[in-house]
């Protein structure tokens, strides 16, 4: 399992940092776009919508189409419209930041036990 982490946020680092180390999970977090390991595992990418500019929707988009990638976008406010919006645009799973916070663990073990 590879989680990438495509994000500018010190605490949600963190967390993915300390639940990656305790359940031996790959953590490669993506500073400069989107890199992905030419490995054929599974993958969740989890994204900070709030810092993506449109090219990098774009990205998330074409990423939606993988099925080896789950994709997980939050921000800091998300109301109906916005998890919409980012449904259509590939993401599995559209959260607020302090609920993905509060239930990282529990989403991660349920998206890899999915597989």
């Amino acid at each position: 399992m590879i989680i990438l982490a495509w994000m500018d946020d010190w605490q949600m680092s963190a967390r993915l940092a300390k639940l990656s180390t305790a359940n031996s999970y790959k953590l490669i977090f993506c500073e400069k776009g989107l890199q992905f390991p030419n490995l054929e595992t599974q993958r969740v990418l989890i994204v900070d919508t709030d810092s993506l500019e449109e090219e990098d929707l774009e990205k998330v988009a074409h990423l939606g189409q993988d099925e080896l990638t789950f994709i997980i976008g939050y921000a800091c406010e998300m109301d109906g419209t916005q998890i919409k919006y980012f449904r259509k645009l590939g993401c599995d799973m559209a959260l607020r930041r302090n609920k993905l916070l509060k239930n990282l663990d529990t989403i991660l073990k349920k998206v890899i036990n999915a597989d």
